[in-house]
């Protein structure tokens, strides 16, 4: 079966390159959550190996910090650094709101004044192109009013083919109601890597099964009337690093942190303050500790485009690679924080390698081929707006000219 998926795939793609048929462009746009770039090497991945041949392909794709999936999976939906769209974090207060954000809380995910920035499928609708989301990152929120045409609620215990048959269901209903833009998520092999790490054989049998799970929805789309017109896009919010209990960082070894507030624990972590000069004091004692690199906002480095929104704090606190910092708030005993969960995480620095991510691409409008350095995903929206021929929302930080070279 698996073979006959492959010789199937080449044909069309063969097909897709003769540039047949196309009329309205369509795209679907898959994430699959803590796809590390380098698991196409490490492991066993048929269907993407074949795409990327008879497509495009990175060496990496490199988040957005900080890298966690909730401010990476919105920079590609809305072209944006989370400085600029203001989805900070996975978790967050906002001091203006005065209101916690979590992505485990329903009423707080679904609330578009968490969101700023225009997602792509807001930029589509408003064009009159229709969209449908499946668990995308602020597709279950009125942002600015709109919704995807069809979009679902998010159940983490949803079957993985089931979700590529309702894709298949939007993407074979009548001109008039069929979305030309469909998102589809994907939360593994995210929950593989944390549990045992990138380099495991846990996460190498869930890489390939998630591989398997692609060569099903390429064969799915196969059948479809409008896959000749169709742009199928593979990519990842983060990657994925080691780590262990032997390598972590306590802050009150370093200093007295009583009179701050620490958001946040493991790669990265934000400090603030109700009383002024307090952070001030922490972030000097905190210097001098190992294994962490600690900037008052108006420090951290312009690369990391994180300081210029009210929601990022007054200090940040950044592991190196494979180190935890530990949650203070549960760190003052002998035995709480001490558990740091064993296999890996990522939030670390997106200049690494461990957190760059799946880039495959493959269609009409795509080349054939091309391996690219890596890029940025914050320019994954325009490249969007451009196949589906829209105006790209003009205040968004990606740029398409710096991936024009992957489309035809």
């Amino acid at each position: 079966m698996k073979k006959h998926c492959l010789l199937l795939f080449f044909i069309t793609l063969f097909y897709f390159s003769c540039g047949q048929g196309q009329q309205d462009a369509y795209v679907l746009l898959i994430s699959f959550d803590g796809f590390r770039a380098d698991y196409l090497d490490r492991y066993n991945t048929p269907n993407f190996d074949t795409f990327i041949k008879n497509g495009v392909g990175a060496v990496g794709m490199k988040p957005s910090f900080v890298t966690k999936t909730f401010p990476n999976h919105y920079s590609i939906a809305t072209g944006m650094y989370a400085e600029n769209h203001g989805l900070v974090g996975n978790h967050f207060y906002d001091p203006v709101l005065d209101e916690n954000y979590t992505m485990s809380d329903r009423s707080k995910v679904e609330d578009p004044k968490f969101y700023g920035g225009e997602p792509i499928w807001v930029t589509a609708e408003k064009q009159g192109v229709k969209t449908a989301s499946y668990f995308w990152v602020g597709s279950e929120a009125p942002i600015k009013g709109v919704y995807p045409s069809r979009w679902k609620r998010y159940d983490h215990d949803f079957p993985f083919e089931a979700r590529i048959d309702s894709v298949a269901d939007w993407f074979s209903l009548p001109v008039s109601e069929r979305p030309r833009l469909c998102l589809l998520y994907f939360h593994e092999p995210d929950g593989a890597g944390h549990d045992f790490g990138p380099v495991s054989p846990e996460t190498g049998r869930m890489v390939t099964h998630m591989d398997s799970i692609f060569g099903i929805i390429v064969e799915k789309m196969s059948n479809l009337d409008i896959y000749p017109q169709l742009n199928i896009i593979a990519v990842s919010d983060h990657g994925m690093a080691e780590i262990s209990s032997d390598r972590t960082v306590n802050l009150s070894d370093y200093t007295d942190i009583g009179a701050v507030i620490q958001e946040g624990s493991g790669p990265y972590a934000m400090l603030y303050s109700e009383s002024e000069g307090e952070v001030e004091k922490v972030v000097v004692a905190l210097k001098k500790a190992p294994h962490i690199s600690v900037f008052l906002k108006k420090e951290i480095p312009d690369r990391f485009h994180f300081k210029n929104h009210y929601r990022i704090k007054e200090a940040l606190l950044l592991a190196e690679e494979g180190w935890y910092i530990k949650n203070q708030a549960i760190s003052s005993s002998d035995t709480a924080g001490a558990y740091v969960p064993a296999g890996g995480t990522h939030g670390y620095d997106n200049i690494l390698m461990s957190m760059h991510t799946l880039f495959a691409a493959g269609g009409p409008d795509f080349q054939n081929g091309i391996i690219s350095e890596p890029f940025e995903n914050i320019h994954l929206y325009p490249m969007i707006a451009h196949i589906l021929d829209i105006e790209p929302n003009p205040e968004i930080d990606g740029k398409i000219d710096n991936i024009r070279h992957l489309l035809r």
